[in-house]
């Protein structure tokens, strides 16, 4: 087993680079989303939500339905979800620096 050992110093400055490659991908992303979205095309499945959320759970997306965080809209068994919700969402809960 290779054990790694990092100074303070440099294990918050790779923490703060991982955090805004992360921020960067999300932004573009989104902004790569909002240029493709159609407003008569702006509703999503279950596995598109998931992966515009980068989550693997449809538990966590029930969460999300129950506290009101993203727009849904069932048709008998059939959840559809708004792509753009979903993008408000991410705005207000993925920090800016």
């Amino acid at each position: 087993m290779e054990v790694i050992v990092l100074e303070s110093e440099a294990f918050q400055h790779l923490q703060k680079e991982m955090m805004q490659l992360v921020r960067t991908t999300i932004r573009e992303a989104k902004e790569e989303a909002m240029a493709n979205m159609d407003p008569a095309n702006d509703w999503l499945s279950t596995e598109e939500a998931k992966q515009l959320l980068g989550i693997k759970s449809k538990t966590k997306l029930q969460e999300l339905r129950d506290y009101d965080e993203i727009v849904f809209s069932k048709a008998g068994k059939v959840i559809k979800y708004s792509k753009k919700s979903i993008l408000a969402y991410l705005e207000r809960y993925i920090p800016k620096r």
